[in-house]
């Protein structure tokens, strides 16, 4: 087996690469971003030049996505152009098993928790609409054109050196750094967290289930509020009590978002081996090992 990794180079991608390593898959990552060596190769994600790089690989991870700033959805049609391209040169190739990384955002129903994969998509951001339109692109073509597309919606992702300041991320780097960690109101909304190194786990699982075509949920039923997320980051780290919330009488401007992952250890076999703290401590532990851990990037 030969898999072709899109968006290999990205957090999630970089943990499928490390994984399909060690389990001696032979890989060819592909990129706007890197310079051609080693098994890494620079593409523009035309039709044309997909099926060029993809002639010699017998599989697909497909990671590569644009998150945009969120507000218009002109910022991710090229996700959608891009996820037809790389079918198109598949059916053009006759590469039948394709794994897609989707994401818990295609949910929003409160009234549905936990949700299911029988429940109606209903995002409420640009870059949830954009994720529904791939996977839907995705079950079109294994009805029409014979592919065997897995959409894994991943539950809120996190793990060791993602740079951006998403709270838990800087979390992390704050409770390092020995910071306080600041809260801006109360919590009561738990939302469904999983390692990074599971969802990679996932992916490689979806990978070797060959024949199964459809949608699963990726979950670790670790559901958190913030305050939680905090106060066991500041436990894992030696930073217990360093922990503000300046408006306590506020209520936060997040929903809960949690689901049944069930269908996954069915289907693929995937059952999570980390829990929060696990993971936490793991991250530690690999945080320890940088010379310098900022807090911002």
């Amino acid at each position: 087996m030969k898999v072709a990794i899109t968006g290999g180079t990205g957090f999630l991608g970089k943990n499928v690469v490390s994984l399909l390593k060690e389990k001696e898959i032979d890989i060819k990552v592909l990129s706007r971003n890197v310079e051609i060596k080693d098994f890494c190769y620079k593409t523009n994600y035309s039709k044309e030049d997909l099926i060029s790089s993809l002639k010699d690989v017998t599989a697909v991870i497909h990671l590569a996505a644009s998150r945009g700033s969120q507000g218009e959805i002109k910022e991710f049609h090229n996700n959608e152009v891009l996820t037809q391209n790389l079918y198109d040169a598949c059916v053009e190739l006759n590469i039948k098993n394709i794994v897609y990384a989707s994401t818990i955002s295609v949910y929003s129903s409160a009234e549905e928790l936990p949700w299911k994969e029988k429940n109606i998509p209903r995002p409420n951001s640009m870059y949830g609409i954009s994720k529904v339109v791939c996977e839907q692109i995705g079950n079109l073509y294994s009805e029409k054109k014979g592919l065997k597309v897995k959409n894994l919606r991943l539950a809120h992702l996190y793990g060791f050196n993602e740079k951006n300041n998403y709270m838990i991320n800087k979390f992390f780097r704050q409770a390092y750094n020995k910071q306080e960690l600041v809260l801006d109101s109360k919590s009561e909304a738990k939302r469904e967290f999983i390692y990074v190194k599971d969802a990679a786990n996932a992916v490689y699982k979806a990978l070797m289930t060959y024949e199964y075509t459809g949608t699963l949920n990726i979950g670790t039923q670790d559901q958190l509020t913030n305050i939680e997320v905090a106060k066991n980051i500041n436990e894992v780290f030696n930073n217990n009590g360093n922990l503000t919330i300046t408006n306590p009488n506020k209520i936060e401007n997040i929903q809960s978002s949690y689901m049944d992952s069930s269908e996954a250890e069915k289907k693929i076999g995937f059952i999570p081996t980390y829990k929060f703290n696990e993971a936490l401590k793991d991250i530690y532990n690999l945080m320890e090992e940088l010379e310098n851990v900022p807090i911002f990037y």
